[in-house]
């Protein structure tokens, strides 16, 4: 906070200007100098007090969110208030906000009539995930000429949590290969007779085992009613994201890491509305370190989001993390596999396949995210890419700094796979 107002860079020209004239008219007294030099000094005084006393009676109160998405705007309610009985000329709101790539925002307040409220919105959108304490916010003003500047600092301590960003999946393309019926409450249902756990009874369908038929039910109501299971189909699946730091390009916000994150994170969502148990594993940054969560998907959803807004790039390569998740993936799952490298996974997927698992493998290297440099477009070499595809003994998809997850999620790869 500036106790003073401070001179502005023109504050500063004026100033010496106005010493210039107070020396002239002190060597050369006179009418005239007398004259000039009192009047600089009365517009330098004034234009001081009024920038001193430009913030006087102005206080703010801050509505913040509790979290937000990358790539997707918010809004930050501030309140103002002029508790004097006096008109206030515009000012300017700043505070530094380390989840945007400048740092910093600022926005400017109109004037306000005397005792008025305002209630504003602010536009933000968040760049970088992570959990954010702010503390300060910063209103700054001056005088009608500009000569000088008063800065005036409010603590209004605030929490935001910045989730990856969510990409609006309609499907998935390996849950829709499997197959299932799905029920009104969102519960992959399959046919009489078949899955694991009982679910309850309906009206009977072709193709139902006459074993299965519940007589109490079908006595009480009229009809054939028979017993139904949950699909063992959608039981399982897992996520496994690669996070080894020396795979990720070079761009701040816009690389293949933060990519498959946000993919790991819609995939997450997206089951939170199915009925299917839920693994995620991810390398963590020390040695042997492994982040496993599993549970029901709805449940377990909220955790994976935590998890995946803070993890930072991982030391382990994606090879250590197959072998420290290896024994732990039940047979039959649905397995994603979001990688940087290639590195060991034909095999692995032959393994996991032998195991009548299901395997999307989403591949997004680094040289498919080149950094942003300034006035060059970002170039990448498709026809590059598909030679390398080639060389992969098992069907790949692979992303790029122009695709669309949600696609690529549920219809499968846009390079042409020889």
């Amino acid at each position: 906070m500036n106790f003073f107002a401070v001179p502005t860079r023109r504050g500063l020209l004026f100033l010496l200007l106005t010493l210039a004239a107070l020396a002239v008219a002190w060597m050369n007294p006179g009418l005239i100098t007398a004259f000039t030099a009192a009047m600089f000094a009365a517009i330098l005084l004034s234009s001081f007090f009024m920038a001193f006393f430009s913030l006087a009676g102005i206080v703010i109160e801050r509505k913040f969110p509790d979290t937000g998405y990358c790539n997707k705007a918010f809004y930050m309610d501030t309140v103002t208030q002029n508790r004097l009985f006096l008109y206030r000329q515009e000012y300017i709101i700043t505070e530094n906000l380390p989840f945007i790539l400048s740092g910093q925002y600022a926005f400017v307040i109109p004037a306000l009539a005397p005792r008025e409220e305002k209630l504003l919105s602010f536009q933000i959108c968040g760049e970088k995930r992570g959990e954010y304490q702010l503390e300060k916010v910063f209103l700054c003003s001056g005088d009608p000429l500009g000569l000088f500047r008063k800065k005036k600092l409010f603590r209004l301590p605030a929490r935001i949590t910045i989730l990856p960003r969510l990409f609006p999946l309609s499907s998935l393309a390996v849950i829709n290969r499997r197959g299932g019926l799905p029920h009104p409450e969102g519960r992959m249902l399959g046919h009489a007779g078949k899955g694991q756990e009982f679910f309850g009874v309906r009206p009977y369908r072709a193709g139902d085992e006459v074993k299965h038929i519940h007589w109490k039910s079908t006595a009480a109501k009229g009809r054939l009613m028979v017993k139904e299971f949950e699909a063992s189909a959608v039981d399982q699946i897992v996520i496994l994201l690669d996070t080894e730091k020396k795979m990720i390009s070079m761009e701040t916000c816009d690389n293949n890491f933060e990519f498959l994150i946000s993919c790991a994170n819609s995939i997450a969502e997206y089951l939170s509305g199915r009925y299917c148990y839920l693994q995620f594993f991810a390398a963590g940054e020390e040695k042997g370190e492994l982040h496993f969560l599993s549970g029901d998907a709805s449940s377990v959803k909220g955790r994976i989001q935590q998890l995946l807004t803070n993890i930072q790039g991982s030391k382990q390569s994606f090879s250590t993390l197959l072998s420290l998740a290896a024994e732990q993936i039940p047979h039959g799952s649905i397995v994603y596999l979001l990688t940087m490298s290639p590195e060991e996974l034909p095999g692995y997927i032959g393994i996991l396949q032998e195991q009548d698992c299901f395997c999307f493998w989403l591949y997004a290297p680094a040289e498919n995210f080149p950094p942003v440099e300034k006035d060059k477009p970002r170039v990448l070499d498709r026809s590059r890419m598909k030679e390398r595809l080639k060389t992969l003994p098992v069907d790949v998809v692979t992303a790029d700094f122009t695709s669309k997850a949600e696609e690529l999620l549920k219809s499968g790869n846009p390079y042409e796979k020889i």
